[in-house]
């Protein structure tokens, strides 16, 4: 996801002026992952939400994410079980 946003971001700032209509659409999806980012940091100083859902059975299901009734499973990054490539990013 972070690369999509940066890449949308970018091409906001370069082409924002020849998007029109569509100029406020692309910065609500900048606002709602750049608050998502955030909210991933927020619960505890020494914890980063990087995942949720499991990618092997997330990809096997073609629903609509609104349909799925499959647990969500959450990865957190914490000192007892590292990530450092989450924490670059």
């Amino acid at each position: 996801m972070a690369f999509t946003i940066t890449m949308l971001a970018w091409g906001v700032i370069e082409h924002g002026n020849s998007m029109g209509t569509e100029l406020p659409h692309a910065l609500e999806a900048v606002r709602w992952a750049t608050d998502y980012f955030l909210k991933s940091t927020d619960a505890a100083p020494d914890i980063i939400y990087a995942q949720v859902g499991d990618p092997n059975a997330d990809h096997n299901c073609w629903q609509r994410p609104e349909d799925m009734d499959t647990p969500r499973t959450v990865y957190a990054v914490t000192p007892d079980k590292p990530g450092s490539e989450d924490k670059i990013k």
